[in-house]
C-alpha cells in the first residue's frame, strides 16, 4: 500500500514539474527517455518571456541588441556541426546590474537557457520541464564585485565598553550622517578583496589565489561547483552541478590593482575623521533617545553612553597616532608592498580592533584579506560610448549525470567551438 502511494505521489509531482501546455514538441511519442530525440532552438526573436532591453536612447538600444545578435550569431555557429537533442533551447536579451565604482556603463546580458526533455512515464511522450538549469550566459559591462565587507578592513560599527554592559555605534563608512546623502564615498569603502572577485565564480580553495588571477587577467576559467564535491571521485551514477566562468577583458590590462601599504594607512587616516563624526552623531542621538528616562535600565545605557564618550577620544588619537607613526617611519619599499589585513574586523570591540590596525601579512589566507581597487586605466570610459563593451563575463552552468546527457552535449560542444576571440575583439 504504501509502495502504491509513494508511485502516484512521484507521478503527481513529476507532471506537476512539466510545462502543462502543449509546447513546442506538441505530442512527440517517446519511450523511456527523450534524451536522443531532436531539440528545438528558438532565437531572440521568439522568446520564451516577453523582454525589452532599456536604453539611454533609440540609438543606444539599436547598438546593445546588434552586439547581442552578433553573440547569438556566435553561439549559433558553435553548433554548425551538432546535433542539438534532449532540450528546448530558447535565446533571451535583458538588461543586468552594472555597477562599478563611479565608472558608468550600460550592463546587458545575452542568456541560452535548456530546458530539458523527459519522456512521460505514463503518456509517453515528450514533455518539456519548465525550469532550466543548464545556460550560457554572455553578460556584457556586469558588476564585478561588491565591494568590500566593512568588518574585513576593521570599519563601520564598533562597540567600546567591554559586553554585556556594551552599546554598538551604527557607523557608516562613505559619509558624514546629516550632511547629506552618498556623494562621495571614502577610499577604504571601495576595496575589493580577492575573495569578493570569486564570489560566486570559484569554489576552489585550494588555489584561489590562482583563480583570482585568472579572472584579474581575463585568462582561462574558473569554477563553482553547485551540485557534487570538485575534490571527490565520480561514478557512473554521479551527479555534478558546475557553474564555469570566463572574464573576457582587454590584453595586457588588469580589472583590479593592489591596494598599497600606504594608500591603505593614508585612506584610514581620512576614514578616521568620517567615524570621528559618526560617533558623535550616533552618541548624541541616542543621550536625546535617553532623555528624561528613569529606569534601571536607561540609567545603565546613560553610564554606557558617558563611559564611551570619555574613551572614544582616546581611542581616535592612538589609531590616528599609529598611522602617522608607521607612515614616517617605515621604509618605502615596506610601504609599496600589497595591503593584506587581518580581518580586525571580526571582532566589533574598538580596541582589539586597535591591535591589529597597522598589521600587514605576506599573502591572503582564511580571515586575511588582500586589498585591491578597481583600475582606473581599465574601466575609464567615454560617457558618449556607456554600451560599448569593455569587458564581459561568460557563464556556462551544466550538469553531469545518467539522465543530463543534453547538458554535456551542449556544453563539450561550446567548449570545443565556442568563438572566445571574436568576443575579445569586441572589447579591443
Amino acid at each position: 500500500m504504501k509502495k502504491s502511494i509513494l508511485v502516484i505521489s512521484l507521478l503527481i509531482s513529476i507532471t506537476t514539474a512539466f510545462a502543462q501546455k502543449k509546447g513546442l514538441m506538441g505530442n512527440t511519442p517517446c519511450n523511456g527517455t527523450a534524451d536522443n530525440i531532436p531539440g528545438i532552438y528558438t532565437n531572440h526573436t521568439n522568446p520564451k518571456y516577453t523582454f525589452s532591453l532599456k536604453a539611454a536612447s533609440p540609438q543606444e538600444k539599436t547598438y546593445m541588441t546588434n552586439q547581442l545578435i552578433a553573440i547569438e550569431k556566435l553561439e549559433e555557429a558553435s553548433r554548425k556541426n551538432f546535433q542539438l537533442t534532449g532540450c528546448v533551447a530558447r535565446v533571451h536579451f535583458s538588461n543586468i546590474s552594472s555597477i562599478n565604482g563611479s565608472f558608468h556603463h550600460t550592463g546587458y546580458e545575452y542568456q541560452m537557457a535548456a530546458y530539458q526533455n523527459v519522456c512521460h512515464v505514463t503518456q509517453h511522450i515528450v514533455k518539456t520541464v519548465d525550469e532550466y538549469r543548464t545556460v550560457l550566459r554572455v553578460d556584457i559591462n556586469p558588476t564585478l564585485a561588491g565591494n568590500i565587507s566593512p568588518s574585513e578592513i576593521g570599519i563601520g560599527n564598533f562597540n567600546i565598553s567591554k559586553y554585556p554592559n556594551s552599546i554598538q555605534y551604527d557607523i557608516p563608512i562613505d559619509y558624514i550622517e546629516g550632511k547629506g546623502s552618498v556623494n562621495n564615498p571614502s577610499n577604504v569603502s571601495k576595496y575589493i578583496s580577492e575573495r569578493m572577485l570569486l564570489t560566486g565564480r570559484s569554489d576552489n580553495y585550494k588555489n584561489y589565489h590562482a583563480d583570482f588571477l585568472k579572472l584579474n587577467n581575463g585568462e582561462g576559467y574558473v569554477e563553482n561547483w553547485q551540485g557534487g564535491d570538485r575534490y571527490a571521485k565520480f561514478g557512473p551514477n554521479s551527479y555534478q552541478f558546475i557553474d564555469r566562468h570566463y572574464l573576457i577583458t582587454k590584453p595586457g590590462i588588469p580589472l583590479l590593482i593592489p591596494v598599497s601599504r600606504k594608500q591603505y594607512l593614508q585612506d584610514m587616516l581620512d576614514y578616521l575623521e568620517i567615524e570621528k563624526a559618526n560617533f558623535e552623531y550616533e552618541w548624541n542621538k541616542m543621550i536625546k533617545g535617553l532623555a528624561g528616562s528613569n529606569s534601571d535600565y536607561e540609567k545603565k545605557q546613560m553610564d554606557i553612553l558617558q563611559a564611551d564618550k570619555a574613551a572614544y577620544p582616546k581611542l581616535y588619537e592612538a589609531r590616528k597616532e599609529k598611522l602617522k607613526q608607521l607612515l614616517a617611519n617605515q621604509k618605502e619599499e615596506w610601504l609599496q608592498k600589497q595591503a593584506i589585513v587581518g580581518n580586525p574586523g571580526k571582532t566589533l570591540d574598538a580596541n582589539e580592533r586597535l591591535k591589529e590596525l597597522g598589521n600587514f601579512y605576506d599573502k591572503e589566507e582564511e580571515y586575511k584579506s588582500a586589498l585591491y581597487i578597481l583600475n582606473p586605466e581599465y574601466f575609464k570610459q567615454s560617457v558618449n560610448q556607456p554600451a560599448k563593451p569593455i569587458f564581459m563575463e561568460v557563464q556556462f552552468r551544466y550538469e553531469l549525470s545518467a539522465d543530463k546527457g543534453f547538458s554535456k552535449r551542449l556544453f563539450d560542444n561550446f567548449e570545443k567551438n565556442f568563438d572566445m576571440d571574436a568576443l575579445r575583439k569586441m572589447v579591443e
